[in-house]
This record gives C-alpha cells, structure tokens and sequence, in this order.
C-alpha cells in the first residue's frame, strides 16, 4: 500500500476515495499532520491515482465526483455482503476433525440407520423388511389406491423407509460413501431442518416413482444421493454464493453411472432406475427454486 497524496479537507478526501472505488481502485484514507493521506491498495495503481488526484484538486466539486459517493456506497454494500456470505461458507476442517457431527448431524443419523437396518433385515433377506418397503405384497398389477393400503392405514414411515433398506454389501457401501459427501455438503449449508425436510421429499417422491414403475421390491439410498447431486449441481449454477458446488468429473461419473444402469450394460445388476431419474429431477426442482422466489420478489 503506497500514498498517492494528501487532502486537506476529510469530506473531501473520503468522497475522492469513493471515487477511486468507482473505478476500481481500492483505497484508505488516514489521518496525518493535520491533513488526510490516501493510500492506494494496489502499487500498480499508484501513478494512476496521483493523476486523478490532481484533477479531483482542480475540480473537487465536480458532479462526477459528487456521484461517485452513491455508486461507491453501494459497492461497498455489495462487497460486505459478499464478505458475509465467504464467512458463512468457510469451513474450517479443524473443527470438522475436532467434531466429526458437527455440520453433518443428519447425514451421519442416516449412514447409521441404514447400516443398522441392513444388519437387522441381512441385507433384505429376512421377513422383517416387508415392514420397510413401501408395499407389504407384491401386486400383479400395481394400483395406487389399492396397493397402498398399509401407508393409507397409518403407516406412512413406509414411504420413506425403503432408502434404507439394502439387498447387497457394495450397495449399501456405494451409496453411504456418496451420501456422506453429497450430505454433508449439502447439509453444512442448509443446517439440519431444512435439509431433513429436503431428503424427506426426494425420498418420498423417488420411492413413489419407483413402485408405480416397478412395484415395492426396491430400496436403497441412491434416489436421495442423485437427489442431492442435482440439487447441489443446479443450486450452484443459479447461486455460486450457495457455497454448493459439484466437480464436473463427479457430475459426470454419476450421470454415467445413472445412464449404464439405465441401459442395464451390467448383466444381473439390479437398480431402482426410477428411483434414481425422479430423484435427480426432484433435485433439480428443489435447486432452482430459490432462483424463482428472487425472480418473483424482484417483479413484485
């Protein structure tokens, strides 16, 4: 930081530096021997102020120079917001390792769940996870109003339930690894409320889909996963201040993955393809609309 000259007067040296804001040039005005010293933050810009600063002697009344004080207050609103929003974003990955919950709490109750329910239910083979899928019998012909009996009965937990149920071992280690990085992500931004509420609609949705298309005999996480890939992906274009951001590498492995299982390119594997394409369209929904509530309020 080197000074670019001094001014007399303080209201005029503080209306120059909002002038010298207007064109980009960052400054700070000091007190000295009676005088006020502008000091340019940039070495490079130096010469450059000097210059102006001569003319703003010449001319300190100058109408631009009077404008230059409402562009430069609002600069500088601009700038202290977006200074919050950076604070609000750090992540400091001392505390992470300090407190592994802390800013994930409901990603890890969901991890937990899920290994815990596939121990119980040995990964889909015992009679227990009927009560966990969305249907307790398989229907010839899948009729909502009928088909749903149990869930329109009382036990609504079944629509949710089945993303944590798990047929094989790389199943449930697949979808806990993407869900611990996409969820805490996600989760760190939005705190837990919001972002429970968030997977209790993609998990509803999703599991509805995938037994329409293809009965009850489905489960797992992965609708919730794809869910929150596109949420963070599409809540991140539209809002780079979100804080969520989605490597192209990972956007593009996961759409891979979605479009070979969707092909069935892997003989005898078997995936909730539903699950996972209304899972990703619901999250992309979701992402956008903050988006649309900013859109709304400016035209009101």
């Amino acid at each position: 930081m080197r000074q670019a000259g001094t001014i007399p007067i303080k209201q005029d040296a503080e209306r120059f530096a909002s002038y010298l804001l207007t064109l980009g040039i960052g400054s700070k005005v000091e007190p000295s021997d009676g005088v006020w010293s502008i000091w340019v933050r940039d070495e490079n810009q130096v010469d450059r102020s000097k210059a102006e600063l001569d003319k703003f002697v010449a001319q300190p009344n100058d109408a631009r120079y009077q404008a230059a004080e409402q562009e430069a207050k609002i600069a500088r609103r601009e700038m202290a917001q977006k200074t919050r929003q950076a604070q609000k974003n750090y992540v400091d990955m001392r505390n992470q390792f300090a407190n592994p919950w802390r800013g994930r709490r409901v990603t890890l109750f969901l991890i937990v769940a899920s290994v815990l329910i596939s121990l119980v239910t040995d990964l889909g083979d015992s009679g227990v996870v009927s009560d966990l899928l969305i249907s307790a019998h398989q229907p010839q012909r899948i009729s909502i109003q009928s088909d749903l009996s149990e869930i329109a009965g009382g036990q609504i937990w079944r629509l949710v339930t089945p993303i944590f149920v798990h047929f094989t071992l790389m199943h449930l280690l697949f979808n806990m690894m993407w869900l611990y990085d996409l969820g805490s992500l996600v989760e760190n931004r939005l705190r837990a409320v919001r972002f429970t509420l968030l997977v209790l609609v993609i998990a509803v949705i999703s599991n509805i889909a995938q037994f329409v298309a293809g009965g009850p005999m489905f489960g797992g996480m992965s609708g919730v996963v794809y869910g929150l890939l596109s949420y963070a992906w599409v809540r991140g274009r539209f809002d780079p201040a979100s804080g969520l951001y989605i490597h192209p590498n990972t956007m593009m492995f996961m759409i891979g993955w979605f479009v070979i299982c969707l092909l069935n390119l892997i003989p005898g594997l078997h995936v909730a393809n539903t699950a996972h394409g209304a899972g990703l369209a619901v999250g992309a929904v979701l992402g956008c609309l903050p988006q649309i509530g900013k859109l709304l309020r400016q035209k009101a």
